[in-house]
């Protein structure tokens, strides 16, 4: 028998002990496969209706008559990973539009939770409470979970959410 071979064969049978005390068992809550159980949405409180909010705007393309904005203030990432926000909307004319939403990054989901109704200054809840796949035709929802669930990919905080916001390189 060859002298590498044998000598091979000898130093794996050394290290073999070795390894097998190193040995740990795999944690199997990792991995796609398992299942997560059904997840279920934390409760949640309407935010105030916004007085003095912090807008962020973002760039929505092929929306050039209307400019779009995060109130910052508001802006929160729950324990059932549902990021909740005001949105607001302004046409050209000045018309604006507010709307307070939760963002699902890991199932591309969306849900309305209020209108805003700017001559009483109070929330209109929303009547559906089902939550719906992102439709890539409102380019305006798309862009705000594309920046905030990069690769679909939930942030670990709201200010991590923010961050991502802010530093979008179409911002």
């Amino acid at each position: 028998m060859n002298k590498t071979i044998l000598a091979a064969i000898l130093a794996s049978a050394v290290a073999m002990p070795a390894l097998a005390q190193t040995y740990r068992p795999v944690n199997n809550e990792v991995y796609a496969l398992t299942d997560p159980g059904e997840w279920k949405e934390a409760n949640f409180k309407l935010p105030p209706y916004p007085a003095q909010a912090d807008w962020v705007g973002f760039f929505v393309p092929l929306k050039s008559d209307y400019t779009y904005f995060v109130d910052a203030k508001t802006l929160t990432l729950g324990e059932d990973g549902v990021i909740r926000l005001i949105l607001r909307v302004v046409s050209a004319s000045g018309a604006e539009n507010l709307s307070y939403e939760g963002y699902q990054c890991a199932n591309r989901s969306l849900r309305s939770y209020a209108f805003g109704d700017s001559f009483n200054h109070k929330w209109i809840e929303s009547t559906r409470v089902l939550w719906k796949r992102m439709d890539r035709d409102d380019k305006a929802r798309m862009r705000l979970a594309e920046d905030f669930c990069p690769e679909w990919n939930t942030p670990k905080t709201s200010a991590e959410a923010l961050l991502r916001l802010k530093k979008a390189p179409w911002n």
